[in-house]
């Protein structure tokens, strides 16, 4: 059996209007698709694209404020919760309109004078108010660490950290989104990660390091990395979440090989 493979709307495909994306990855042979942006299009008419296309939606992300310019974002900003909640109402619904598998809940920085210990029991409390509210739903919740070189203030830049923190404070009510890229650029050897923190790994989201590239690019062994996953029991999607060095359809020279199992 084929190894499942999703690309995100958000980083690929765009020389095409949002719409049209949906239709494109499953043309290029992806089977599901992620949408990190859902402010960038309407919800319904994505769940429709995604229908007519006849791909998955497998994950979307909770609205990340001003992170994405910069800025702190939401889910661990102290003095930001009622934004971060209502952020999450909005990414529930769409999850649900949408039949998305995993929901996101999004990285956020320490602000200046602000310490490590607030923002963690800050993010803590949202998370908490975001099991609750997804109680019941056909999504489940995930964290994903950053990366020290790109987001050096970011709460969690660390796979052990975050790994800590859900296995306390969570027991398995929030999963960790598993990111390649983040990982190798934290430093992280993939084969020993997929070890260590298999109890927690929901997804898997992948681009070559350095440069957030398509495969092939840098330094990545992915065949390595894919099977220890497996070896470990991983049995899910890999979300192609990279910036194309051209037209999206001429970085995919990877994916035929990548989709078939050793």
């Amino acid at each position: 059996m084929g190894r499942k493979f999703s690309a995100s709307v958000s980083f690929m495909f765009r020389e095409l209007p949002l719409i049209e994306r949906f239709a494109a990855a499953k043309a290029a042979g992806f089977d599901g698709v992620e949408i990190q942006v859902l402010s960038e299009g309407d919800a319904g008419e994505m769940a429709d694209a995604a229908r007519s296309a006849g791909v998955d939606v497998v994950l979307v992300n909770v609205d990340m404020g001003d992170y994405l310019q910069g800025g702190n974002g939401l889910s661990g900003v102290p003095g930001r919760e009622a934004a971060f909640r209502d952020a999450v109402g909005n990414a529930f619904d769409a999850a649900s309109q949408l039949g998305a598998s995993f929901v996101h809940l999004g990285p956020s920085r320490i602000p200046s004078g602000v310490s490590r210990s607030q923002c963690l029991d800050a993010y803590v409390a949202n998370a908490e108010a975001a099991v609750s509210e997804a109680n019941g739903a056909a999504f489940t919740l995930v964290l994903e660490p950053m990366n020290p070189l790109d987001a050096p203030t970011a709460l969690f830049q660390s796979v052990g950290k975050a790994a800590d923190i859900l296995r306390r404070r969570f027991g398995g009510r929030v999963g960790l989104l598993f990111d390649l890229y983040h990982l190798t650029c934290a430093g992280d050897d993939l084969v020993q990660a997929a070890d260590l923190y298999r109890d927690l790994i929901r997804h898997v989201q992948f681009s070559d390091a350095p440069g957030r590239r398509e495969p092939g690019s840098g330094t990545i062994d992915f065949p390595a990395a894919f099977a220890a996953l497996e070896a470990e029991g991983y049995v899910g999607w890999y979300g192609a979440e990279y910036f194309p060095a051209g037209p999206t359809g001429e970085t995919l020279g990877w994916l035929k090989a990548f989709k078939e199992r050793p």
